[in-house]
């Protein structure tokens, strides 16, 4: 068999082989693989549409709650208008114990003809909504007697796909059924009439291209749902791979044959070429022969015999080209901010430019040198030097001094002597490195790998890398100093607005990812405007940092406190339930209302704050809708009487909030 024959089976197999499996695997895996994935992603779209339901549902409850809460304080009325006005509510009534409309606002919804008090719960299980309509009650005693109950509903309309479809990209078609007639739908007539028909059989069922899912009436949803996918281009998606699988193999095959044709030609031309090399020959004229890989194998042959013959010239430049690559290297390093990977990288060019066996880079933190990258020390059998106080040693004798070091290790006259924890034995080279003018590191190497000590070249070209590698450190500095300032507040040293929201959606997504507990507060200072304009701003603001020490004593590390704007605050609370969220506000209003807040000088005052909880997914499932909850409780919490506060949901609240 010819050489490139063997190449051609070889080349073959490599190309080819993957080819055939990609197929078989196209064939066989893919058609049951994608039909798993539309079930999965029918029940994560379902699961998706029904959460929309009950958050629109759980949404109108808390509608009605601060309608007939806010109704204690201001006029019926203004209560229904107020919460229409926020959108947080298409149609809101108030009811007196009769079930006689005090006042309503927004539109009634026309096609249920009944009255507010007749509206269904979408929070009954049983489902006798006939309309696209979700409403709640809330009812609550007043003081004197008597109770207020409120009414809140919402239509049902095109922003309900958007919404679920930004929870699933998998979700084709909505409809939703009652009695087996579709109250809503987002298909066009035929469509929904042929899923009303298909949703008798329940379960997962396919009509005209469309894969969809029937999920039963419950709480929070009285309509049977139905979600489709559309699975019409699967067909056609196998066809076109198929294609493209057989023009990779036809593609594959040609250039199999070229490849092997051209490598086989010229190879013993290369061959002859690499023993003459072997024997010695760097004078013998070599060209390369035939094209392709062999060609470009020939030619590296003779550029390596022509860079040998001027090796020797080359070393001779080598001092004056060290210098010029050092600056360059340095200019580099400039614009790198892990300060740690950036010594490493200036360490790692020193051992090699300098040709020595090993190398450190100290930094200063605590008062004292301590290890941040080395290279070399394990191979070489050296101490690695974790840490040095300054003034000690080789090391801290440059740190100190500011000055480089030079010479062989060791006890002698002439020696430089190191402590314990240094190299004990050696050549040693030292430089300073300086941050802002101030010495905060040094960079030492040991041992050049022929055996020459190092000299005052060296001593230059290491120099010129710790002081582009100096320039690369403050960079550092600057850029880390830049990032806290983004995310902080100047006043209370808190994270801002800017750095909770980044915070809160990595929250969301990963209490999502790992379905785990998540719960928010805000916080906010009652009659703070009195403080400040009684007492001036610079009062408020101490009152301010004293709430912002306070309530940090009271959170873990793990949670995130920011100062939303003014004198308001938010608490990120991961792994933390309704209840534990509760329990937290509590515990805070106790710490601010405990103890006066005092400044020298000046009079004490009695601070007092509210607070709203909201829980992922309960209450919001997005940073803007869970922020909007908390918002709302902390609405109910001043509406009765501040100084309190209000989650929804927590089991057990203590009397009035406290």
């Amino acid at each position: 068999m010819t050489l490139r024959s063997r190449l051609w089976m070889v080349l073959a197999g490599l190309f080819l082989v993957p080819l055939v499996v990609g197929a078989l695997v196209l064939l066989l895996v893919v058609p049951g693989a994608r039909s798993n994935r539309t079930d999965q992603d029918l029940i994560t779209a379902s699961a998706g549409v029904r959460a929309e339901l009950v958050d629109e549902c759980t949404q109108m409850g808390l509608a009605a709650k601060a309608a007939a809460l806010q109704s204690q304080v201001n006029a019926p009325g203004v209560a229904a208008q107020a919460l229409v006005n926020d959108g947080d509510a298409d149609y809101v009534a108030v009811l007196d114990d009769a079930g006689k409309v005090q006042a309503s606002a927004g539109t009634p919804p026309p096609e249920t003809g009944k009255q507010p008090s007749e509206l269904p719960r979408c929070t009954d299980s049983n489902g006798t909504s006939t309309s696209p309509v979700v409403s709640q009650q809330a009812t609550v005693h007043l003081p004197g007697g008597g109770s207020l109950t409120a009414v809140a509903a919402e239509r049902l309309d095109d922003e309900l796909l958007a919404d679920v479809r930004a929870r699933s990209t998998a979700v084709g078609q909505v409809v939703l059924l009652r009695d087996g007639k579709a109250v809503f739908s987002t298909a066009d007539r035929a469509t929904t009439s042929a899923l009303v028909a298909a949703a008798r059989q329940g379960g997962v069922v396919h009509v005209d291209g469309w894969t969809a899912r029937v999920a039963v009436p419950r709480k929070g949803v009285p309509w049977t749902t139905i979600v489709t996918s559309d699975t019409r281009s699967a067909g056609s998606s196998t066809l076109l791979f198929v294609l493209i699988l057989l023009l990779g193999a036809l593609a594959a095959g040609a250039l199999v044959t070229v490849v092997a044709r051209n490598l086989s030609k010229p190879y013993a031309e290369i061959t002859e070429a690499a023993e003459r090399v072997a024997r010695g020959e760097l004078d013998t004229p070599m060209a390369p022969s035939g094209e392709g890989e062999a060609g470009r194998l020939g030619s590296a042959v003779m550029t390596m015999t022509d860079e040998l013959r001027r090796s020797e010239a080359a070393v001779e430049r080598s001092r004056d080209d060290l210098r010029d690559s050092l600056e360059r290297i340095g200019d580099t390093l400039t614009s790198t901010h892990d300060l740690d990977g950036l010594l490493q990288v200036v360490l790692e060019t020193a051992v090699v430019t300098l040709q020595a066996q090993a190398g450190v880079v100290l930094h200063l933190s605590a008062d004292r040198l301590q290890l941040v990258a080395e290279h070399g020390l394990h191979e070489t059998g050296l101490t690695a030097p974790a840490m040095v106080a300054p003034g000690e040693g080789v090391l801290g004798r440059v740190l100190a001094t500011g000055e480089p070091a030079r010479g062989r290790l060791g006890s002698g006259p002439e020696a430089l002597a190191p402590v314990e924890s240094e190299p004990s034995t050696g050549e040693v080279l030292a430089v300073p490195l300086r941050s802002m003018g101030n010495v905060v590191g040094v960079l030492a190497l040991y041992d050049r790998v022929d055996g020459r000590p190092f000299d005052n070249g060296d001593e230059d070209g290491l120099r010129t890398l710790a002081g582009q590698a100096s320039i690369a450190v403050d960079n550092v500095h600057l850029h880390h100093e830049a990032q806290r300032l983004s995310t902080t507040d100047p006043l209370t040293g808190l994270w801002n607005f800017r750095y909770l929201s980044m915070s809160l959606a990595r929250e969301i997504e990963r209490s999502t990812r790992f379905d785990r507990p998540l719960a928010v507060l805000m916080l906010d200072l009652d009659h703070f405007k009195m403080v400040n304009d009684v007492h001036g701003h610079a009062r408020g603001d101490t009152v301010l940092r004293e709430l912002a020490q306070r309530v940090q004593e009271q959170i873990r590390e793990v949670d995130t406190f920011a100062r939303y704007g003014g004198e308001e605050f938010v608490v990120v609370l991961p792994e933390t339930t309704v209840e534990g969220a509760a329990q937290l506000a509590e515990r805070i209003c106790e710490a601010i209302r405990r103890e006066p807040f005092r400044v020298e000088g000046e009079a004490p005052l009695d601070i007092t704050l509210s607070i709203g909880g909201a829980a992922f997914p309960d209450h919001g499932s997005t940073p803007a809708t869970l922020m909007r909850s908390a918002d709302r409780a902390l609405y109910v919490a001043k509406a009765e009487g501040r100084d309190r506060w209000h989650v929804p949901g927590a089991e057990s609240e203590i009397a009035a909030g406290r």
